[in-house]
């Protein structure tokens, strides 16, 4: 009997990470038109998603139907954010969406920290959706619940969850239109940015690869399985010194981590500080302030900031 439990659990599992799989591709290969709202922070925002898969690869662009009229256009080289309230436009590297979450694909590296689980069927805005959970094996991170299309793989539903399994961010399509042709013209901003302050990342922030092992800080204690995964010195203020910043993943999670020297008008961070599922922990360490911040427990955060130290970085390092 318990071989058939273990074999069972097994066979589960896969069927989980399969499914997650499936939806990732679906999330990058499908043409969609829809309409979600993101729930958090007890504030309640709509949206518009338009994505293609063509010949020249992703477009994607993302209108909010609520408070100012943004848009995000993205495509395989870039992403464009055009901001009225700020009258300005941002053009930098492409970049992963955010508010869809999408699951890395390995997915055996997280099979250590984190459960999959199928919790059953369900039906969202018309559709007949499976449901699959991605649950952390510990309290130091988040976890996910997605429900996804039976027939086509794409996400519908997606809840960013805390330790206790309550939702803290929602994402839903209220509308889905799944594999109709997308126009050329839906893909263009209805914002064209004339007269706006145009804001471009240059060609060295572009192309420049991550830098790791560089940083003259260690964080003492890290969550199982986090690493760190990219290491950036850069100048945040013109008349301010260097700051440190280092990212640390699981492959799921990310945690951020700064640290720079404040200047006598500056003040300080020290404590706790969260708005949803973010949480950012500041501390004072050797003259310098260290922030942690990311879409970790507020645990996460504390414990990182807590044991972060100088350390002697050699001449050749």
């Amino acid at each position: 009997m318990l071989l058939l439990a273990v074999a069972g659990q097994a066979s589960a599992q896969d069927q989980a990470r399969e499914w997650l799989g499936d939806m990732s591709r679906a999330l990058q290969t499908l043409n969609y038109d829809g309409t979600f709202v993101y729930l958090h922070d007890g504030k309640l925002e709509a949206m518009r998603i338009i994505h293609q898969l063509g010949s020249t690869g992703e477009k994607e662009r993302l209108v909010s139907l609520t408070g100012s009229a943004r848009e995000v256009l993205r495509d395989d080289e870039s992403v464009t954010c055009i901001m009225p309230d700020s009258k300005s436009v941002m053009v930098g590297q492409s970049r992963p969406r955010q508010l869809l979450p999408m699951v890395p694909q390995d997915l055996d590296s997280l099979l250590r920290y984190y459960r999959f689980e199928m919790l059953g069927e369900d039906r969202i805005s018309g559709f007949q959706a499976r449901t699959v959970a991605i649950t952390p094996r510990d309290e130091y991170r988040y976890g996910y619940r997605f429900w996804i299309d039976t027939d086509s793989k794409l996400l519908l539903k997606s809840d960013l969850t805390a330790v206790d399994g309550t939702a803290i961010e929602q994402v839903m399509f209220t509308r889905l239109d799944i594999g109709s042709t997308i126009s050329d013209a839906a893909l263009q901003p209805s914002l064209t940015g004339k007269g706006y302050v145009w804001y471009h990342q240059s060609a060295e922030e572009a192309t420049a690869p991550p830098q790791i092992g560089e940083t003259r800080w260690s964080v003492g204690r890290l969550p199982d399985g986090f690493s760190m995964t990219h290491y950036q010195r850069k100048r945040l203020q013109p008349e301010g010194q260097d700051t440190e910043h280092m990212v640390f993943s699981d492959g799921l999670a990310t945690v951020s981590v700064y640290v720079e020297s404040l200047s006598s008008d500056n003040a300080e961070f020290i404590g706790l500080s969260g708005m949803g599922a973010m949480n950012a922990f500041g501390a004072m360490v050797d003259g310098h302030q260290v922030t942690v911040v990311g879409e970790v427990p507020a645990l996460t955060v504390e414990m990182m900031a807590r044991s972060v130290a100088s350390r002697q970085v050699s001449a050749h390092d």
